[in-house]
């Protein structure tokens, strides 16, 4: 049986990876700083095994002790952070995924292409609900346009949806913060958690979700007008389920544009405490919608695309993706094997993402292509 490295294997998102894995054949390897956390998680899962390993170290000796088929960086945060794990994967000849959503970081790792090709091993990152999922989607939205002007997303999680520390240090990284935004064919310069605005996530049969998002900033800024036919201004919202949290970091949010405080990074400890508050409140229903408008050969056309999970299976949108992807790895250690990177990815995903992955996650999605008047 063939191995996988989860990095931070038992956080939220890593535990979930390690638990599919497990049940599909795989020996999974739950590494992390905690070894008793990860003994745990692993004392619960058949051909699993604990590992401590920190992901700012040396990994190299680490594989090269254990030999696994892929590893797979659930860690995070990936903001600010260095290719220090992928560069050793690529000197072991491990094949890599992460589930990062930072720009800088998912936009960077195209520097390594042309080593990782050379070391036959498959570099992917972005395999989260950005960019991977979105992407999927944009590339159906899109497929048939012959010129996309613009695309806008928008993500709101449940509040029963618990973020790890990771997310909670990846959001207080941008707000505030300047970000820079294609529209109207130019770069220009925003502010992270600012551009707010009233969202409806609606599909048929559901009671539709109306959520208060904002500006975040993630890969989809860069990748979407670099990859996308007619360069389409792009812009990508989140927000939690309720207003007054959104409004609390809003309101944060403007002594570090006025550079009174550096950043809010250093707050991220004091961010899950305070949502855990709130934790039993609000309702288990996250959403997505994704809206493009371009032209087609008959005209203007808006399309847009919604799902929304219940029952609190929106957790498992993000680590959706490199669930799939394992499985159509080559076996072995393969001659030739195409190295992918943010744009050269191409929004490739399976369809089982959107079955929800042989699981019954209770996620509605409304029509792929919902036509109407631009």
């Amino acid at each position: 049986m063939r191995s996988v490295v989860v990095l931070g294997g038992y956080g939220g998102f890593g535990a979930r990876l390690c638990r599919r894995l497990a049940a599909d054949g795989w020996v999974v390897l739950v590494a992390g700083r905690n070894r008793d956390t990860a003994e745990r998680l692993a004392a619960e899962l058949p051909n699993a095994r604990a590992l401590v390993a920190d992901r700012n170290g040396d990994l190299r000796p680490l594989l090269v002790a254990h030999r696994p088929f892929l590893l797979i960086d659930a860690a995070g945060p990936f903001q600010g952070g260095s290719y220090s794990v992928v560069e050793a994967c690529i000197a072991c000849g491990v094949h890599y995924v992460d589930l990062a959503d930072a720009r800088d970081f998912v936009s960077g790792i195209a520097r390594l292409d042309s080593v990782a090709r050379a070391a036959n091993v498959v570099v992917i990152s972005g395999g989260s609900s950005v960019p991977a999922l979105s992407g999927a989607v944009i590339a159906a939205l899109s497929k048939d346009l012959t010129e996309v002007r613009s695309i806008e997303m928008a993500i709101s999680a449940s509040n029963r949806a618990t973020a790890g520390a990771s997310v909670a240090s990846a959001i207080l990284s941008y707000v505030g913060k300047p970000l820079r935004l294609w529209r109207a064919g130019r770069w220009l310069e925003e502010t992270g958690w600012h551009r707010l605005r009233r969202e409806r996530f609606e599909v048929p049969g559901r009671k539709p979700i109306r959520r208060l998002v904002a500006l975040a900033d993630v890969p989809d800024h860069t990748i979407v007008p670099e990859t996308v036919s007619g360069r389409p201004a792009t812009i990508f919202r989140a927000g939690p389920e309720f207003s007054f949290q959104l409004l609390t970091l809003w309101l944060l949010s403007w002594p570090v544009k006025w550079r009174w405080l550096a950043s809010l990074s250093p707050f991220a400890k004091w961010l899950l405490p305070l949502q855990g508050l709130s934790a039993r409140l609000g309702s288990d229903r996250s959403a997505m919608a994704i809206e493009v408008k371009g032209w087609g050969e008959d005209g203007a056309r808006v399309r847009r695309w919604t799902l929304i999970a219940e029952e609190g299976t929106g957790r498992k949108s993000p680590p959706s993706p490199p669930m799939c992807w394992p499985m159509s790895l080559p076996r072995g250690r393969p001659r030739r094997v195409r190295a992918m990177r943010r744009g050269r990815l191409r929004w490739r995903i399976s369809s089982r993402i959107f079955r929800g992955w042989r699981s019954p996650m209770r996620w509605r999605t409304g029509p792929m292509c919902r036509f109407t008047a631009a």
